[in-house]
């Protein structure tokens, strides 16, 4: 049983990557937008700008990883009728979801080998740890996002246009690269509101960079978060003729 639910997951990650062939210029892409954040970062702070540039990549990454990419994958099967293929075989949702899942982390795995270098030579290897530990929790949190986004979205072919808006603008505007202290008093607590500022707080003070707000701040935004997440998924994701 276990073996044919893997055979299956494995199956629909390879059908969903078959872009890595056809397209493999979105990798450049993604290291050459990664290692360009890194020089702003480090022009901007020296040491200080490293470790926070490995804590936003690595945040920023796993959020665009399960807010975009899977959205804009599952939008797509829609859009292609393939969608009803895949309900129309012995697959589960959830050999589904973690296919498109796997296949989308190529990108992820892309930017690693951009900044784990970076993190070896400048010190920041406790950083990046830690950034992906509380990544992890983020992704899973995106990837119910994307799920409720893909499904709820009418048109099918507007899907990329939400997805690309929440992925942009939830990486860069709120306190991700940078630290949330710069900010206002009540503003920087406001912030924690989002789940990319939660996430990159969290990281850093675990990680030993300093806390800009009380830990259980950033903690009860993001298990908020992903609890409303994972109850909104489950409610518009429907299978066969559930």
């Amino acid at each position: 049983m276990v073996r044919e639910g893997l055979r299956r997951i494995w199956g629909m990650t390879y059908l969903a990557s078959r872009w890595i062939i056809r397209q493999p210029l979105w990798l450049i892409q993604g290291f050459a937008i990664t290692i360009g954040f890194f020089v702003l970062l480090y022009a901007w702070g020296g040491r200080a700008g490293v470790n926070n540039f490995v804590i936003g990549a690595v945040v920023a990454g796993m959020w665009g990883v399960g807010i975009n990419l899977v959205g804009q994958d599952i939008g797509w099967y829609r859009l292609m009728k393939l969608y009803d293929m895949f309900v129309a075989t012995e697959l589960t949702p959830t050999h589904f979801i973690l296919g498109v899942f796997l296949s989308s982390m190529v990108f992820e795995a892309t930017t690693l080998a951009a900044y784990l270098p970076i993190a070896l030579a400048f010190g920041a290897v406790r950083q990046l740890i830690t950034a992906l530990a509380v990544g992890l929790v983020e992704l899973t949190l995106a990837t119910f996002l994307g799920l409720v986004v893909a499904m709820r979205v009418s048109a099918a072919t507007n899907v990329s246009s939400v997805t690309n808006t929440l992925s942009s603008m939830l990486q860069v505007l709120p306190p991700v690269y940078y630290p949330a202290y710069l900010l206002p008093g009540a503003v920087k607590y406001a912030v924690m509101a989002v789940p990319t500022a939660a996430a990159a707080e969290l990281a850093r003070q675990l990680s030993g960079l300093g806390a800009s707000v009380p830990m259980i701040v950033p903690l009860a935004s993001l298990c908020t978060w992903v609890i409303g997440a994972f109850l909104a998924a489950n409610k518009v994701v429907r299978w066969g003729m559930a």
